[in-house]
């Protein structure tokens, strides 16, 4: 399960009190999508130029980086398009790289759901991705509308994306997916997220009374911030044709204890257990040692170490790292946030930090 959101604003410059308060709504929103996913977070600014930042810190921690901070700020005078996203991994490796949102030829966007034919995609369109969410953006760049960019997917989706025109936004979803939004007409601002209650919370506390909207799904939405009004957004909607899967209760629902999932594996980690009289399913977690092993030798990889000296704390539902020469015992969310402090102190650039040119 990942998060969505962002923001899409009119080129009409904010007065002080506008971008202030924008700023407050949108961090919000991001804080509240941490919810859905706290693996990496990342946003893309989209305007006169496009750059994109990538993080490993969970959204509640990034809102305080300056690289979020500078992709807020260009909205006063360089973008028009915030795109955010939280990640919950079920396919490739949790480093900064993986993290969304994603640049594929001419699309910038960001996906929750997940990619079940992935081979097919992946001969289908000639390209092989460490993440499943770069083959839809990928369908998307190669095809000229929606109808013929679906007809690839078996795949849970809410998409925001940017295509070609900088100024333009399109966001949609399939059954499975929720996507909301609620449009400022004062502000000529458009916010979106995963979760109506993001939207709705940010707004209560900062005081403002619009409606929030659930998409429709197999709809595209194409949002042109120099069409925004004070008394309307002026959305353009395409319809599509696709069939989203059928779950039963529970089978699309993600267990955010263990947080290393490979592909579509939740089958071998689920099972039942006795409550009183009644048979009742719970997700609980049957950890493949493989999983385990394939996961200690990343983290060693991504934060060094050797991969004998991390170990997965059943208890407490996080890795930790045993520095034989010290004794000394640090938990991957303390030394991933030291690492990143240690970058920013040093000036030295994010390697997976994306600097775009113009789209």
């Amino acid at each position: 399960m990942c998060g969505i959101y962002g923001v899409a604003k009119s080129p009409t410059p904010y007065t002080k009190e506008q971008f202030k308060i924008v700023r407050k709504v949108l961090r919000e929103i991001a804080i509240e999508s941490e919810t859905r996913g706290s693996h990496s977070s990342g946003i893309a600014r989209v305007g006169n130029s496009t750059r994109i930042h990538k993080s490993l810190l969970p959204s509640s921690k990034f809102v305080d980086t300056k690289e979020y901070s500078e992709s807020v700020k260009s909205l006063k005078d360089d973008s028009s398009i915030l795109l955010g996203h939280t990640r919950f991994a079920t396919e490739g490796a949790i480093v900064k790289s993986n993290a969304h949102p994603f640049r594929v030829g001419n699309v910038v966007g960001a996906h929750n759901g997940c990619v079940y034919n992935i081979n097919e995609m992946q001969t289908k369109l000639d390209k092989q991705c460490p993440v499943d969410s770069q083959l839809i953006f990928k369908s998307i760049n190669d095809n000229d509308n929606i109808e013929e960019a679906v007809k690839h997917f078996d795949s849970d989706f809410a998409l925001s994306f940017v295509k070609n025109n900088p100024r333009v936004l399109y966001l949609c979803r399939e059954s499975n997916r929720p996507l909301y939004v609620a449009y400022i007409p004062s502000f000529k601002t458009l916010f979106y997220a995963s979760e109506k209650s993001f939207i709705e919370d940010a707004l209560f506390l900062n005081d403002i009374d619009v409606d929030v909207f659930s998409l429709n799904k197999n709809t595209l939405y194409k949002f042109d911030v120099t069409k925004f009004a004070k008394d309307k957004i002026n959305v353009e909607k395409t319809e599509f044709k696709y069939e989203s899967r059928v779950y039963q209760t529970n089978i699309n629902s993600y267990y955010t204890g263990f947080q290393s999932y490979k592909g579509n594996q939740w089958s071998d980690i689920m099972q039942s257990k006795v409550v009183g009289t009644e048979q009742e399913e719970e997700w609980t977690p049957i950890i493949p040692q493989t999983l385990i092993d394939d996961e200690a030798k990343h983290l060693s990889e991504l934060y060094g170490g050797n991969p004998e000296e991390w170990f997965w704390d059943e208890t407490q539902q996080e890795w930790f790292f045993l520095n034989n020469a010290t004794g000394e015992i640090l938990s991957e969310e303390v030394i991933a946030e030291q690492q990143y402090w240690d970058d920013v102190n040093n000036t030295e650039k994010d390697e997976e930090t994306d600097d775009y040119e113009q789209l």
